[in-house]
């Protein structure tokens, strides 16, 4: 994790020769995961937070480029049915994710829409609300790299300060098709599943 933000202190740096606003964000989200799920599962989402960093290049009096750095906690939860009992599952993950949006304002309104990379950091766990236990996933379970696509709005409060709602699909398979410790949970019979995240936040501009 330590490269990663080395990395992004080195792309901002040198964004910012030309870069017109630097500021931080923060706020929100919920996440789920969609994919294919056997009978007797429902898949819900969870909440977590988020915060980092971005860069805003002016591309004309209307447009911007705008590259991010941030830090979010995602995941999911699935109820699962079984002999008439049922028991929720909290799958918590966290990535780095690096969107780049492209940003058309009108007054104090942008509109954004770009891809997004995303890089899972930490341990994966799973907790079970029947005993509140929490396992520790192999981390090779998961997908390392995350990629997908993201649309949303930002809203300028005053000069600096602002309003940012998104939503971001993932594209590819966040989870390991082959692996066995995920099929003993009898979620999926192909784990197959994509990551999606609405989030809702504040941002300044320094």
């Amino acid at each position: 994790m330590k490269k990663l933000f080395a990395m992004a202190v080195l792309l901002f740096s040198t964004l910012g020769l030309s870069a017109q606003n630097f500021g931080i964000k923060g706020g929100v989200g919920y996440s789920t995961l969609n994919g294919g799920k056997v009978s007797g599962v429902e898949v819900k989402g969870r909440v977590g937070f988020y915060a980092g960093a971005f860069m805003e290049l002016p591309l004309g009096s209307s447009f911007a480029l705008q590259p991010e750095v941030i830090y979010s906690q995602q995941g999911t939860k699935w109820e699962v049915t079984r002999l008439g009992q049922t028991a929720s599952l909290q799958l918590k993950n966290s990535y780095i994710n690096v969107p780049v949006m492209a940003k058309l304002k009108i007054g104090n309104l942008s509109l954004m829409a770009g891809p997004q990379l995303g890089f899972l950091v930490g341990t994966p766990t799973q907790e079970l609300s029947l005993n509140k236990n929490s396992v520790k996933f192999n981390k090779d379970a998961f997908a390392s790299l995350d990629f997908g696509v993201g649309a949303g709005v930002e809203f300028l409060i005053t000069k600096g300060l602002f309003i940012d709602l998104r939503y971001t699909q993932g594209l590819v398979n966040t989870l390991d098709k082959n692996n066995s410790s995920l099929k003993e949970l009898e979620i999926s019979d192909k784990n197959n599943f994509k990551n999606a995240t609405l989030t809702l936040g504040l941002g300044l501009k320094i």
